[in-house]
């Protein structure tokens, strides 16, 4: 009898180790694509944050770059009048015209000693700037400031380096131009209290040759008045004083009145001369003191001069 060999045929199926193989496989891969999606999120998100910290420092540098342009301006401006402070109404040379100075070294100080008198130690002198230059240097900070623009957009990390190093020169550049308006009106300042000074000086000469020139023509003044007044008492002495008769001309008297022959009239009369004495009378027998003579008996002595007086 034969043996009915009947061969059944069947499939393999994958063993536990393989299967965990592949499982640990898909997890490997699933995992890195997750940790690359992660990654390139995280990227973008910091890529956006860097670009807005970029775009919002270059919005604030120009506004403080707008500022200092305005100081600058207005210090511009300023340093443009030529009024002194003060209600003098006083006003001063063009501070453009404003000469520099050179650098003046520090002096050490000497002690004193035979025949050498101390002298006190001087610090440095910086040079100084002119009035133009000083002006010249916020003109060319502020006109430098002026064509800032701030940055709008921003999507790459170099491109916010950039705005970022954009964003630091606008930042110095406007802190180095309010220094110079501070130094430019620092310097414009001195220089009103040099002019106030110099303008005093010369107004105060003014009123002094004003006063020595008033005192002068009122002493030219007193001179002719007084010159003037002499005459007038020179004047008035010559008329109150006698005038004396002139040459050539003869007063006489007739009837108690005179005329000049020769003379002007007006002239006080000369004095009437004396009336002659009386003729001696004679004296009987040539002697004796006494004696009567003519003129109705009238009795005439020797008067001891020569003459005779009535007794």
């Amino acid at each position: 009898m034969a043996d009915d060999l009947s061969t059944t045929t069947t499939s393999r199926r994958p063993s536990k180790k393989h299967v965990a193989i592949g499982l640990a496989a898909l997890l490997v891969v699933a995992g890195g694509i997750t940790i690359t999606s992660v990654t390139a999120a995280n990227a973008a998100e910091e890529t956006a944050r860097q670009c807005g910290l970029a775009v919002t420092g270059s919005t604030t540098a120009v506004k403080t770059a707008t500022t200092s342009i305005e100081h600058a301006d207005a210090a511009l401006e300023a340093v443009k009048s030529v009024a002194l402070p003060g209600n003098e109404g006083w006003t001063s040379a063009d501070y453009a015209a404003r000469a520099g100075a050179d650098a003046v070294d520090a002096v050490p100080a000497v002690e004193a000693s035979e025949g050498v008198e101390a002298v006190a130690a001087e610090d440095a002198v910086p040079a100084r700037p002119s009035g133009t230059d000083l002006i010249g240097i916020v003109t060319d900070g502020r006109a430098g400031l002026a064509k800032v623009k701030a940055a709008s957009t921003c999507e790459e990390r170099e491109q916010a380096a950039t705005i970022e190093a954009a964003t630091k020169k606008v930042t110095a550049d406007a802190k180095t131009l309010d220094t110079n308006v501070t130094t430019l009106m620092d310097d414009f300042t001195v220089f009103q209290g040099e002019e106030r000074t110099r303008v005093a000086a010369e107004v105060e000469a003014a009123r002094i040759a004003e006063e020595a020139e008033a005192a002068r023509l009122a002493a030219e003044a007193e001179a002719a008045r007084m010159a003037a007044e002499a005459a007038r008492v020179a004047v008035n002495q010559r008329a109150a004083a006698p005038a004396a008769p002139r040459g050539g001309g003869a007063s006489s008297y007739s009837g108690g009145s005179s005329s000049g022959v020769g003379g002007s009239r007006g002239l006080a009369p000369a004095p009437r001369p004396a009336p002659a004495p009386a003729p001696a009378p004679s004296r009987p027998g040539g002697g004796g003191g006494m004696g009567f003579g003519g003129g109705g008996g009238q009795c005439w002595t020797d008067n001891g001069t020569g003459g005779l007086k009535p007794c």
